[in-house]
C-alpha cells in the first residue's frame, strides 16, 4: 500500500461492501463522536453508531450509511465490520422518510408491546438513512 494511502475495507454480515480500496482518509461514527483517520493513525478498535462514513479519494468523496458494528484501524488500514452498511447511491429516500415516519409514530404510542430501544434504533437507522439521500442530493448539484 502507498505510504500516502489506507486501503478500505468495509463488511457486513451480508456481503462485502468494499474491499482493499485505496483512499487518502476516513471518517467513521464512532461511539463518542466522528472520527478520521489519516495513514500512518495508531492503530485501534472502536464501536460505531448508526451515522454516515466517508472516504476521500483525491477531490472525491463518497458516503454510507453505517449502523453498528466496529471499525479496525492500523497503520495504512481500516476495516469496518458493520451490522448494516449502504453506499449513498443505494439508499431509497422515500422508503427511508416512510421508515422514519412509521418510527415516529410507534415511538408516539408506546404501547405495551413495544420494545423502546428497537423502536428508537429503528429512527435512528432512519434518520441517518434519510441524511445520506440529503448529502447525495447536495453532491449531485
Amino acid at each position: 500500500m502507498d505510504k500516502k494511502r489506507l486501503s478500505l475495507t468495509i463488511v457486513t454480515p451480508e456481503r462485502t461492501v468494499m474491499a482493499d480500496r485505496p483512499v487518502d482518509s476516513v471518517t467513521v461514527p464512532a461511539a463518542r463522536g466522528e472520527m478520521g483517520v489519516l495513514p500512518g493513525h495508531a492503530s485501534y478498535v472502536v464501536q460505531l453508531r448508526e451515522g454516515v462514513l466517508h472516504y476521500r479519494e483525491g477531490p472525491r468523496k463518497e458516503f454510507f450509511s453505517v449502523h453498528g458494528g466496529f471499525a479496525e484501524v492500523h497503520k495504512d488500514k481500516v476495516l469496518v465490520l458493520a451490522e448494516a452498511a449502504e453506499l449513498a447511491k443505494e439508499v431509497n429516500e422515500e422508503r427511508a422518510r416512510q421508515s422514519y415516519q412509521k418510527a415516529k409514530e410507534n415511538l408516539a404510542v408506546r404501547g405495551a408491546a413495544l420494545d423502546l430501544e428497537e423502536a428508537t434504533a429503528a429512527l435512528r437507522r432512519a434518520a441517518v438513512r434519510l441524511k445520506i439521500a440529503e448529502i447525495r442530493r447536495r453532491h449531485k448539484q
